[in-house]
């Protein structure tokens, strides 16, 4: 039985997921197995997972795009005790299992790690310094596309609210923060910027600031992102 299970949900990732596979196959901590859930593809996503050479990849397919209930599944079929959430378009430094084992100590229920951007361009380094500041000194405690969490209170809390699809890390590391103290690890995931390319500083600024009313208000059920591929 492996220690970790890495989960990463995929929807039309042919572009981003063999890097992303690629930076796990590397990984100095050799016990973990990796499970990427194929939710609603029509590229050539599922063919790159029978067909990569790993041999920690397991393979789910659900028929329908929902990145929550994807997670979710992932989560049910995992041998780990520590679950490790990744997203499709984020790659782990070489250390980051390791570092994550060593620093998920007992007292801690939910963490995240620190995030690089790709490409490295200044603006995307400066949006995501102010990223980091937030979460390493627990202003906020968000997720910077890698979630950390035991497998017994990922179920005792229900895991992702299926129906929310937008902030759906934020609802759970709420509920995981009842359990114990949410963690920052000090180790880089190097996340795409694609949102932040076609969208620009404008429309990202706004659309953070509307969900954020959104869940004020009348909730998040109903919001989506804008597909980037």
């Amino acid at each position: 039985m492996p220690q970790i299970s890495v989960i990463i949900p995929a929807f039309n990732e042919e572009k981003y997921i063999p890097a992303t596979l690629i930076s796990l196959e590397k990984q100095t901590f050799s016990d973990y197995e990796v499970i990427v859930v194929a939710n609603g593809c029509t590229d050539n996503t599922e063919q790159i997972l029978k067909t990569h050479p790993f041999e920690k990849l397991r393979h789910l397919s659900l028929p329908q795009a929902n990145v929550s209930v994807a997670r979710n599944a992932g989560a049910l079929n995992a041998q780990g005790e520590t679950l490790v959430f990744v997203d499709a378009d984020t790659q782990l430094a070489a250390d980051s299992l390791q570092k994550i084992k060593e620093e998920f100590t007992p007292g801690c229920s939910v963490a995240t790690t620190r995030t690089a951007p790709y490409p490295p361009s200044w603006k995307f380094k400066a949006a995501l310094t102010f990223k980091n500041i937030y979460n390493q000194s627990k202003i906020y405690q968000g997720c910077s596309g890698v979630l950390i969490c035991r497998k017994s209170d990922f179920h005792a809390v229900k895991g992702y609210p299926p129906d929310i699809v937008v902030k759906e890390h934020r609802k759970l590391i709420l509920k995981l923060k009842e359990k114990g103290k949410y963690k920052f690890i000090d180790t880089p995931a190097i996340t795409s910027m694609r949102r932040f390319e076609q969208w620009g500083l404008g429309k990202s600024v706004f659309f953070w600031v509307r969900q954020w009313a959104k869940d004020k208000t009348k909730g998040l059920q109903g919001s989506r992102y804008e597909s980037v591929r």
